[in-house]
């Protein structure tokens, strides 16, 4: 049984060969993705049939020390979800239905944790948008 949902990738073309090893039980004919969209830096990554929002996979990425953005859509057990990782540093916050991230509020206030994710999300994306150049 499976809760599977889209998901958009974007990593260096340089760290491709990394992916491909982390990933190597994902692949199918040499890829892991299903549609890709790159220019001569980056590249750009669509899954239709990610399996519970590749939390696994994402995690391994991230252990592998490797510098990715994620957003994914909502499964039937979990909404969507942004995550950003500069060289295995992870930081996961909520989103939107477009990718947007979101901060949590109840009528008690904004929920701290939430918020704080969001923060760390945008400092550990401009890192990886300063170092792209």
């Amino acid at each position: 049984m499976s809760d599977t949902c889209w998901l958009n990738m974007t990593f260096v073309k340089e760290d491709l060969p990394k992916f491909k090893t982390v990933l190597q039980h994902r692949m199918y004919d040499g890829k892991f993705w299903d549609e890709e969209d790159s220019d001569a830096e980056t590249m750009d990554v669509i899954i239709y049939d990610a399996n519970y929002g590749w939390c696994d996979e994402i995690a391994s990425l991230a252990d592998a020390g490797l510098t990715f953005t994620v957003s994914h859509g909502a499964g039937g057990e979990y909404g969507p979800r942004n995550y950003v990782c500069y060289k295995g540093n992870l930081v996961g916050c909520d989103a939107d239905f477009e990718g947007t991230p979101v901060v949590q509020v109840s009528k008690e206030g904004v929920d701290k944790k939430s918020l704080d994710n969001c923060m760390k999300y945008y400092e550990v994306l401009k890192k990886i948008v300063a170092n792209r150049g």
